[in-house]
């Protein structure tokens, strides 16, 4: 395990909450990038751009041709070109690995995705942190960050944001994006945000994605460090001690959960979504299939509201805070 790993974990901790909800020379073309070691040298070329609005506000949009995503930034641009490019590259090739992992990426209606890097501009200040979410007006996703986070010196900031190990942040969140609408925390009447947010997985995946951490310890990592879900137990890590859960079953489970929700089968109507969305029951259902076990009292010991799979378990004492405040159906 690298050196650097302790601190990020400990700052992975910290985005348990990132996503709650609130009301140029060479060839600008790259061909799609496959996913690459990360001592691979990523080459930084001059990304092209279109002026857009968001919201009635001006933007500069960053974006290779194809790409699910595009990077935008509020006129003028407050941020030096190189740093863009950088990022830009660096995000696409963790990008690529992060597909790898969870075998499908954002819904194509809620595409492109919009990466803000400046948590002063006219979106991200309303919530100025790391967040993902849906605009308002329009259906599509975005995502604010702060690139590779904070460095002393421009140059710093550069270098790592080049890199794909220095993407844990935008990987973050984007993941965020590859739930939205796939996924419900609708159950009983009433939400519950937390679990579409699915931090359980998206808090520790980006950083196996990025090389962060080894694939080996996918399933005993949750052993050393502190829960990274949203309900204060670890699901991978009893998935994979009661189930037989893998690393190489996410994408798989992933792939079923957006074939459920293409098919029209998910069990949630959403407004401006193509489809009903899919519950975390059915989720579970899915991992079933998969695994060829229930995996109900693997979410129980995760301590997931009973609530989402119909009152069938009691959760443990050890479940301190069950989830927190439920919100009702009106």
């Amino acid at each position: 395990m690298k050196p650097i790993v302790l601190a990020s974990i400990l700052l992975l901790a910290g985005l348990a909450a990132c996503n709650i909800p609130t009301l140029p020379a060479g060839d600008l073309t790259p061909a799609p990038q496959e996913a690459a070691p990360i001592d691979t040298p990523i080459p930084v070329v001059p990304i092209p751009v279109t002026a857009i609005d968001i919201d009635g506000v001006p933007y500069d949009a960053y974006q290779v041709p194809g790409d699910p995503f595009r990077f935008v930034c509020q006129t003028p641009c407050p941020l030096e070109l190189d740093y863009i490019y950088a990022e830009y590259a660096g995000f696409r090739a963790a990008h690529a690995m992060l597909i790898e992992w969870t075998g499908v990426d954002t819904l194509p209606e809620l595409q492109p995705v919009d990466m803000h890097l400046v948590f002063e501009d006219s979106t991200c200040s309303f919530h100025p942190s790391g967040h993902a979410f849906v605009y308002p007006h329009t259906h599509q996703a975005y995502t604010c960050t702060d690139g590779p986070g904070y460095y002393p010196t421009l140059e710093e900031k550069i270098a790592m944001a080049s890199q794909v190990d220095g993407q844990y942040f935008p990987l973050h969140e984007y993941m965020h994006t590859i739930y939205f609408g796939r996924l419900s925390g609708y159950a009983g009447g009433v939400r519950e945000y937390k679990a579409e947010f699915m931090h359980d997985f998206v808090v520790p995946v980006p950083s196996f994605a990025a090389g962060l951490m080894d694939p080996a310890e996918f399933c005993t990592y949750g052993d050393l460090w502190p829960s990274p879900g949203d309900y204060g137990g670890k699901l991978i890590t009893e998935l994979c001690r009661q189930n037989g859960f893998e690393w190489q079953d996410l994408a798989p489970s992933l792939i079923a959960l957006d074939d459920l929700y293409t098919s029209g089968a998910g069990q949630v109507e959403q407004a401006d979504y193509e489809h009903p969305a899919p519950t975390v029951a059915q989720y579970r259902d899915i991992l079933n299939d998969l695994l060829g076990s229930d995996t109900t009292q693997a979410f129980a010991d995760a301590c997931f509201p009973p609530v989402l799979f119909g009152n069938t378990y009691t959760l443990s004492p050890a479940c301190v805070t069950p989830g927190g405040t439920a919100t009702p159906l009106k």
